[in-house]
C-alpha cells in the first residue's frame, strides 16, 4: 500500500521537514545572539542535522544529538559548551509553549483526563526552571564544567527579559510544529485520506510522547507501534495506519538519518563526536 502514495505529497512532506530544520537553526542561533554569542547557520544547521542521526542511533531520547550540538558550536564557532547547553535549553523552554497549544487542539479526542497530572507536573517545573532561572542556568554551567565570565552570566541570565528574543524564538517553534502537522496531513493525503487538523495535531502530540517515553535508539519499535495503535484506536483501518506510519518513520528516521550521517562524515563530525567521547 505504501507504493500507492502519491510522490508530489511525500516530496512536500520531505520539504516540510528540512524547512524545519532550518528553522531550528535560525533559532538557535537567535538565541546564541542572545547571550553575545554567533555561529553561521550553516554550521547550525549541520549540527541539528548531525545531532538527528546520533539522537537516532543511541538510546533514550536525544541522549547523543544534543552533546553533539555542543561539541560542534564549541568547535567550530568557540562557543563554551555550558553556554551552549543553556541555549539548547532554552530553545526548549520556549518550544513547551506551541506544543502546550497543540497539545489543547488535540485534547478533544481524548476520552479521559489521565494524561491531565502529567501535563501539569510538566507545566510546574518549566515554571520553576523560569522563575528560577539564574540558579538553574548556574547549575547546568556547573554540571558542564564550564567556567564563563560574568559578563557572560549576565547575557544568560537577561535571556528571559528580552521580549523580542522570546516572541521570535517562540513564533519560530510555531512555525515548526505547524510545519510537523503539515507533514503529517500531507502524508495522509498522499493515500487520499483528508483528515481534519485536530486529529491530526493529535497524532502529532502522540509522536512527540512515544519519542520522550522511548528508550530505543530513535524510538525504533515504541514509536511505530504508538503510532500504528494510536491511528487505529481512532477507526483508521491497520493497513492504512500501518502504511502511514512507515512512510512518517521514512521521512524523520530512515531518511534523516541518511541524510545526518552524510553530514556526520564530509563536516568532519565523526572527529567531533571522537573527541567528545574522548572527554
Amino acid at each position: 500500500m505504501v507504493s500507492a502514495a502519491s510522490l508530489r505529497y511525500l516530496f512536500l512532506a520531505f520539504l516540510t521537514y528540512y524547512v524545519s530544520v532550518v528553522i531550528y537553526g535560525i533559532r538557535w542561533k537567535l538565541v546564541l545572539r542572545g547571550v553575545g554569542r554567533d555561529a553561521p547557520l550553516w554550521e547550525l544547521v549541520k549540527a541539528i542535522l548531525a545531532s538527528i542521526f546520533m539522537n537516532n542511533v543511541t538510546p533514550m531520547s536525544r541522549s547523543g544529538g544534543e552533546l553533539l550540538r555542543m561539541a560542534w558550536v564549541s568547535k567550530r564557532a568557540n562557543i563554551p559548551a555550558g553556554v551552549s547547553a543553556v541555549s539548547i535549553i532554552y530553545e526548549r523552554i520556549l518550544e513547551t509553549i506551541p506544543v502546550f497549544a497543540l497539545f489543547l487542539l488535540g485534547m478533544s479526542y481524548f476520552s479521559s483526563d489521565e494524561p491531565l497530572p502529567f501535563l501539569l507536573f510538566v507545566v510546574g517545573g518549566i515554571a520553576l526552571i523560569w522563575i528560577k532561572w539564574d540558579a538553574f542556568v548556574r547549575l547546568s554551567l556547573r554540571l558542564f564544567r564550564t567556567p564563563i565570565t560574568e559578563e557572560e552570566m549576565d547575557r544568560i541570565s537577561s535571556l528571559r527579559g528580552m521580549h523580542n528574543l522570546n516572541i521570535i524564538a517562540i513564533a519560530l517553534s510555531s512555525a515548526v510544529w505547524l510545519l510537523d502537522v503539515a507533514r503529517l496531513k500531507l502524508i495522509t493525503l498522499a493515500f487520499g485520506l483528508n483528515l481534519t487538523w485536530s486529529f491530526i495535531a493529535l497524532i502529532s502530540i502522540a509522536n512527540l510522547l512515544f519519542g520522550l517515553v522511548a528508550f530505543t535508539p530513535g524510538g525504533v519499535g515504541i514509536i511505530e507501534g504508538g503510532l500504528i495503535g494510536t491511528l487505529t484506536y481512532f477507526g483508521i483501518p491497520t493497513a492504512l495506519a500501518v502504511s502511514i506510519t512507515l512512510l512518517e518513520r521514512f521521512v524523520s528516521y530512515v531518511a534523516s538519518s541518511i541524510v545526518g550521517f552524510a553530514v556526520l562524515l564530509s563536516s568532519g563530525g565523526v572527529e567531533i563526536w571522537k573527541a567528545l567521547k574522548s572527554q
